[in-house]
């Protein structure tokens, strides 16, 4: 038989076997509906010179897939704009990894928010509007709604009625082949020595986040700067690494000490909130001024401190946590702070 011959057999057999495949019963199933026509979503809204733009990649998603929210807000310089709380939930929905970001673009600022929303209630669902708030230069407070979306959920099983699917079968007795009993002893054995290792270490981690979150601010921050001494960064001429890792535990203890959300601010607004708040001092504010602008003078300008420099920064940091930590009954000793 020659090469023509079998190439026209083959596509006979394979012609064969496709015709019976597709005539064979599929058993009782639901015709589904073809879903919307899927379009990008992306819409926008202005109130007061501040403007919202909202979007998500296709207003038609699956039951149970991620979908990628994003909102971006543009305001002039020095209107802060307030986002209201994101939960675990909205509507139908289930949110996850929300995160905030800011910065300045221009004339105005720029604030992000994004997050993933999903659901298994299939059919069309409202993804509900969030409110914005601010406050204009006169000090009037407007409110802007935004974010709401309507979004078509596909379900893979379509309209199938639940009688339409098999029921589960009950159990399965199990072939153990004879297997003799201390070989099953020394397979659970094993098991449980490698499982081991991993619990012990996280319930050290455990214990040891139960343990941060019961230290004081000063607290912390005192043991981090014992830390950051120990690590000796000066000494290895890391000052990048040095100056980043200080100026961020002074900005966490003015977080946890003041209620200033210094880590999502840039350092002339956190210095600005510091000037605003009443438990800073005239003094405190100098000192944390020349301390946060050197510290950007390193991590921005690329400036090489003197090692004696370095060194000073932090015995200034460690002198202003001390100075403003508050008195309270049955302090911790620094010998339980440390780790």
């Amino acid at each position: 038989m020659n090469a023509h011959a079998l190439a026209g057999l083959r596509r006979f057999v394979c012609a064969a076997i496709t015709t019976a495949l597709i005539s064979l019963p599929c058993g009782a199933q639901t015709a589904v509906d073809p879903p919307a026509a899927a379009r990008p979503i992306d819409e926008q809204a202005s109130a007061e010179g501040v403007r919202a733009r909202w979007t998500l990649p296709s207003s038609v998603v699956q039951v149970g897939d991620a979908i990628p929210f994003r909102l971006t807000v543009y305001a002039p310089e020095g209107v802060a704009i307030e986002f209201p709380e994101i939960g675990s939930t909205s509507g139908a929905f289930d949110i996850r990894g929300v995160d905030r970001q800011s910065r300045a673009s221009g004339n105005n600022r720029e604030w992000t928010l994004s997050f993933t929303a999903s659901t298994f209630d299939s059919g069309s669902q409202q993804l509900p509007p969030f409110q914005l708030a601010w406050k204009d230069s006169a000090g009037e407070t407007h409110t802007l709604e935004v974010g709401a979306c309507s979004l078509e959920i596909v379900s893979l099983a379509g309209d199938a009625e639940p009688a339409a699917f098999k029921d589960i079968r009950g159990p399965l007795d199990i072939d153990r082949g004879g297997v003799p009993p201390w070989v099953t002893a020394v397979a659970l054995g094993a098991l449980v020595l490698l499982l081991l290792p991993p619990l012990i270490w996280l319930i050290r981690k455990r214990r040891a986040a139960a343990l941060e979150r019961s230290l004081t601010a000063d607290a912390w921050a005192l043991r981090e700067l014992t830390l950051l001494e120990r690590d000796d960064l000066v000494g290895k001429c890391e000052y990048h690494a040095y100056w980043v890792r200080l100026s961020g535990i002074i900005r966490q203890y003015v977080e946890r000490r003041f209620q200033i959300a210094a880590p999502e601010k840039t350092t002339q607004e956190f210095l600005a909130a510091a000037r605003e708040h009443p438990e800073v001092g005239a003094e405190h504010r100098h000192v944390l001024t020349d301390f946060l602008r050197a510290a950007d003078m390193v991590k921005f300008a690329a400036l090489r401190p003197a090692d004696e420099e370095c060194r000073r920064g932090l015995f200034a940091a460690r002198d202003f946590v001390r100075d403003t930590t508050v008195a309270a009954p049955g302090p911790r000793s620094m010998d339980e702070v440390r780790t």
